[in-house]
């Protein structure tokens, strides 16, 4: 829900990708002749997101005073949560493409892309 309101309050400004993922899979439309960014722009964003996202943990850690590691479940190691990042990830993307940067719905401005990505997450 909170990645939905985050979407539609900032899609009209940077079109509101807020993962590295989404950033390259954005200029992979762009050189393909699809909408998307350019490659200086993917680069910039994909900087300043990992970069928010490293101040984002260090955020965490200041305001509740510890940290913790992400890490697998008991019984899973690092292949299963790379695999299931893969995936994750790519469904993301794919819905991205779809509802976010299709040129049929950049076209016809839809408005349902930011609840079709919210309910990815």
């Amino acid at each position: 829900c909170v990645l939905m309101v985050a979407i539609y309050a900032l899609g009209g400004i940077s079109g509101a990708n807020f993962n590295p993922a989404v950033s390259v899979t954005l200029g992979i439309s762009k050189t393909m002749g699809g909408p998307g960014l350019d490659w200086a722009t993917v680069g910039i964003y994909s900087a300043v997101q990992s970069v928010a996202g490293v101040a984002a943990a260090l955020s965490y850690a200041a305001l509740f005073g510890e940290s913790f590691n992400l890490a697998p479940a008991k019984g899973f190691n690092g292949f299963h949560a790379g695999l299931c990042e893969l995936l994750y990830t790519f469904m993301l993307c794919f819905v991205v493409l779809n509802v976010a940067a299709a040129k049929k719905n950049v076209q016809e401005k839809n408005q349902y892309y930011g609840l079709a990505i919210g309910f990815v997450i």
